[in-house]
């Protein structure tokens, strides 16, 4: 194939769409489809992996290699990913250990430098995660989350829609949609307005997340009162979401950081 550089290894059941350039020095493993128009740099590694169309691989990425878990015993499980995504130099993405439910990456995400997504992980459509950032095992990030360089996102976590994860932040617990995170151990800062302006959310139906946030992250009652008194309230769907997120989270909901000015993030 003449899009296919002379250096390149590829498994003979590789299936490769015509159109996609694969650069000098990578393997392309067993089990591995890729469609249309992809652009895939030099010395990357993927096995493993169903790769929609029009994705750009840099450089030095390792897609669908085996997971950093002690229990994953060789399977052929998988990565599955969308169309339009970025994924920049020194990129790992680990499938999962799961064979019924592959490590799976959406739509135009764009995965910065020597960043890790680990194995049983599923991220949503247009998220950006940064520099150095590293999501581990069965984490469930929503859409149009932003993660800064240097987060680190521990096992079993959700990042809600529109989230923002500030840099150096570190996740152990749930991130509720369209709120901003910070520090050694993450706390809620406010809303990420600009990120919901951005995404076409009406100026109406932002009033009502903040109106939301305050009332369920400052107002001193307990969540679980807060959210059924919300929830009363015949909310709209973004903050419906904000209570759904916050009543199924098995691991527990990031608590807000005190005397916080939150005109800052407006």
């Amino acid at each position: 194939m003449p899009n296919i550089h002379p250096t390149a290894i590829i498994d003979p059941s590789a299936k490769i769409d015509p159109s996609t350039h694969i650069g000098p020095y990578s393997i392309i493993g067993a089990n591995v489809v890729i469609g249309k128009e992809n652009q895939i740099g030099p010395y990357c590694v993927i096995e493993n992996t169903t790769m929609g169309d029009k994705n750009r691989i840099i450089a030095s990425a390792f897609i669908g290699v085996a997971p950093q878990d002690l229990s994953y015993k060789g399977e052929d499980t998988r990565v599955v990913m969308g169309d339009g995504n970025q994924i920049r130099e020194c990129v790992t993405i680990h499938r999962s250990t799961k064979l019924d439910i592959p490590t799976s990456i959406g739509n135009n995400c764009l995965l910065m430098a020597n960043s890790h997504v680990a194995h049983d992980c599923h991220l949503g459509n247009n998220i950006i995660v940064a520099n150095c950032t590293g999501i581990a095992g069965h984490v469930i990030v929503e859409d149009r989350v932003v993660m800064s360089g240097m987060v680190g996102v521990h096992q079993f976590v959700r990042v809600g829609t529109m989230a923002m994860l500030s840099g150096g932040a570190m996740v152990p617990l749930d991130i509720p949609p369209y709120c901003i995170a910070q520090g050694e151990r993450a706390r809620l800062v406010g809303l990420n307005i600009v990120g919901m302006r951005r995404a076409g959310l009406s100026r109406e139906t932002i009033m009502q997340i903040r109106q939301a946030f305050k009332f369920l992250f400052r107002s001193n009652k307990r969540l679980e009162d807060a959210l059924t008194e919300l929830e009363a309230t015949h909310p709209c769907k973004e903050v419906q979401h904000m209570i759904d997120f916050c009543r199924t989270s098995p691991r527990g909901i990031t608590a807000a950081k005190r005397k916080v000015n939150e005109a800052d993030n407006d």
